[in-house]
């Protein structure tokens, strides 16, 4: 093993002193406010850089140059993985296979061929002395048993789950170690203040209340706090509050506010900054594209949207942000813009377009489950509340289909999250009111593959 601590840069020397201490790629990227996939990113270049060709080597290499004590370096278990495919949501359920744990060898192979060649000589044998003996009584065929088929194993992909305390729409909602996080919202009485916690089989709990009640917000999850900017309070008007919620500590704190007030906006992290595109300033909506910087509390503008929009959904997927339908104000827009937060510091064109929805629509929820984008209800000029079939996005090949319909059908501004290999759909206003449904679909299977020993 080679290299030296100059070769490193000063993130990689932080990220090399976590890989010793044992923690995984998820809480390094948690600790420094960055995505896995850019932790990743770092570990081929230490790698690279020391030599080394596992975590355990890279580790030996801090402990050598002093960059971490012996007593406090962790020595990483590095078995070999059981492979694991995940297969993305197919029209009919895929079923596992179980395979053998070893397969047979190939000298086993040829014990098979020589048994077989004895096999056919002894029949041969055999039936020359039979045509000898003369006639003999056949063995009676076994009578047929009549059997009964096997149950087909039907799986339901919709399932219900423990619903919401009270019918709500365009709540802000996230996904923070495991559990399912709701904030604000209108309901049937009031625009909420109300933070609600989801963990399965516990139900639904409340923590602390939002210090500002809104509606038609979003929350996106940085390291371990939540942020929720903008909404519209209870008289229709747009905020620029930033408020953050700390999960572990059950407690909210203001922000730098953003530079201006907005409702409807869609929003998505990357890299540790947060990202607000367009929504609705009070008299129109916005093409503005804000970011915000956790680590220094200050706001960025960034280049603006092709034209001004709200009401749209926004999934982040492999460092891309896409940016989907929404309204104009005059109509429904069909439009899927990618923006690429890397190109924009750069001072490069940040916008890109694929293929648009079949039709347009405003006041959808949207999640991302290994790279496919769901969308699930909104709205249009044509089609009322639950009437809009549930698409997904194959980003690989930019293509758009529908899935399985839920069993009650989602209106507009729900909450759509992923969790684990499903989605959970919370809420969304309906033509009798806000629903307080909360439904799961199973949008991955995942088939496991035992090693084959050789």
């Amino acid at each position: 093993m080679s290299g030296e601590i100059s070769e490193l840069s000063e993130r990689e020397i932080e990220i090399l002193r976590l890989v010793a201490t044992g923690v995984s790629n998820k809480e390094i990227a948690l600790k420094l406010t960055i995505s896995p996939n850019t932790v990743k990113v770092h570990l081929r270049n230490i790698f690279t850089k020391v030599g080394a060709a596992s975590r355990t080597e890279a580790t030996l290499f801090a402990i050598r140059m002093g960059l971490v004590e012996r007593e406090v370096a962790l020595l990483p278990q590095e078995p070999e993985p059981t492979p694991i495919i995940p297969i993305s949501v197919l029209p009919e359920p895929v079923k596992a296979i179980e395979l053998p744990t070893r397969l047979m060898q190939p000298k086993n192979g040829l014990w098979l061929a020589a048994g077989g060649l004895v096999l056919v000589v002894l029949l041969t044998i055999g039936g020359m002395a039979l045509n000898r003996s003369g006639p003999f009584t056949p063995i009676p065929s076994p009578t047929p048993v009549q059997s009964t088929p096997a149950p087909t194993l039907e799986i339901k992909r919709w399932l219900e789950a423990s619903a919401l305390p009270a019918g709500r729409s365009g709540m802000a909602s996230a996904v923070y170690e495991g559990a399912i996080y709701i904030f604000g919202g209108e309901t049937s009485q009031s625009t909420s203040a109300a933070t609600l916690r989801y963990r399965s089989p516990g139900g639904w709990e409340t923590l602390a209340d939002k210090p500002t009640p809104v509606s038609d917000i979003q929350a996106v999850v940085i390291g371990d706090q939540i942020f929720v900017p903008g909404g519209k309070d209870a008289t229709g008007k747009p905020v620029n509050n930033l408020e953050v919620f700390s999960p572990r500590l059950n407690r909210w704190e203001p922000l730098a506010p953003i530079p201006a007030a907005l409702s409807g906006y869609s929003l998505a992290a990357s890299e540790g900054q947060l990202y607000v595109f367009g929504g609705w300033n009070g008299s129109a909506f916005s093409a503005a594209v804000y970011s915000y910087d956790p680590t220094n509390n200050t706001w960025l503008t960034r280049t603006p949207l092709p034209s001004p929009r709200g009401l749209m959904a926004a999934a982040l997927v492999e460092n891309k942000i896409y940016v989907i339908g929404g309204t104009d104000g005059k109509q429904a827009l069909r439009s899927v813009l990618v923006y690429f937060p890397q190109r924009d510091l750069a001072g490069d064109l940040p916008w890109d377009e694929r293929a648009p929805l079949s039709e347009g629509r405003y006041g959808m929820g949207a999640a991302s489950l290994a790279n496919i984008i769901y969308l699930v209800g909104g709205i249009n000029e044509a089609r009322k509340p639950g009437e809009l079939p549930p698409i997904q996005y194959q980003t690989l090949t930019d293509r758009w289909s529908t899935f399985e319909h839920p069993s009650v059908a989602v209106g507009d501004r729900p909450a759509v999250l992923a969790l684990d290999t499903r989605l959970h759909i919370l809420g969304g206003l309906r033509a009798d009111g806000p629903d307080a449904n909360h439904q799961t679909y199973q949008a991955i299977y995942t088939i496991v593959l035992p090693t084959i020993q050789q």
